[in-house]
């Protein structure tokens, strides 16, 4: 059976200060994901699914980061990915697919929907195919 997960996600803008001469944070942003798990990470304590899904929450801030700095080059500023919070769902609620009718995370994010593979690999899925 397939695992699915809630990730409740805190991040911030990192702007340069160009008076203070480093990046400061521009306020907290909250977004929602939907984050189907290779089968193999069903069985994780929480606090290790928790490691293993900010891993990927990292790897994907790297990716949004590199893709902002590809279309605007000159700027420096960033977004920092603070925290996320994991709720497994219930077959229940999985089957409610709530992902269908939830808000994009942010403009740039055409889906909440991220299909993780076994090595911690990642795949943004459209919601009507996840």
């Amino acid at each position: 059976m397939r695992q699915y997960c809630t990730v409740a996600f805190t991040d911030t803008l990192m702007a340069w200060d160009n008076d203070l001469q480093f990046h400061v944070q521009s306020g907290d942003h909250h977004s929602t994901f939907y984050f189907r798990l290779p089968d193999a990470w069903a069985i994780l304590s929480d606090d290790d699914l928790h490691g293993k899904i900010f891993a990927v929450a990292q790897q994907m801030y790297v990716d949004l980061n590199a893709g902002f700095r590809a279309a605007e080059p000159d700027d420096i500023s960033y977004m920092l990915l603070k925290g996320t919070q994991v709720q497994r769902l219930d077959a229940a609620a999985a089957q409610a697919k709530p992902w269908l009718t939830a808000p994009n995370p942010a403009v740039w994010e055409q889906t909440p929907c991220v299909v993780v593979d076994d090595d911690g690999a990642y795949t943004k899925a459209p919601r009507d195919e996840f």
